[in-house]
């Protein structure tokens, strides 16, 4: 049985790291630290759909992100970011976890697809977690960007 495009980009995101959720309360309610950083554009969404009021901050400030790719990397797990703002990039280099939903999000096979179809100022492909191993070869997450990558399905 063949698999379809996005069952195999979320096979390859869990295996490098990224957890995944079927909607962003299932997330959220999970979450002890409640600052939260997104984009503009999500601002509205996130708050009717999560139904109380959230600590909305600065990326700075911030213990959660929340943003949505431009596109999914079925072949990589990858998540890829055109953003015309170097504001925008923080978003998803500061805070420790970096939620993203996945709904509406095109999927495509190869990087180089991705790529040929998102032109942008600031262009970045995050696959799973910041992590490193060289400091006596001991993985430490979060060292460079956030320590969790989450994906969820959608909103509700």
């Amino acid at each position: 049985m063949i698999k379809d495009i996005f069952t195999r980009f979320l096979d390859k995101f869990r295996e490098v790291g990224g957890e995944f959720y079927n909607s962003l309360p299932e997330f959220i309610d999970k979450l002890e630290d409640k600052r939260i950083a997104c984009e503009e554009t999500l601002v509205g969404l996130i708050m009717e759909v999560l139904e109380k009021e959230i600590d909305f901050c600065k990326a700075e400030f911030a213990f959660v992100s929340i943003t949505r790719p431009k596109a999914l990397v079925a072949e990589t797990g990858s998540l890829l970011f055109v953003y015309d703002r170097e504001e925008d990039f923080k978003l998803i280099s500061l805070p420790y976890v970096h939620v993203n939903i996945f709904e509406g999000v095109p999927v495509f096979e190869t990087l180089e697809e991705a790529l040929a179809q998102n032109q942008g100022v600031y262009v970045s492909v995050v696959t799973g977690p910041s992590k490193t191993g060289d400091i006596e070869l001991i993985h430490v997450f979060g060292v460079h960007g956030p320590g969790r990558l989450v994906g969820v399905g959608s909103l509700k």
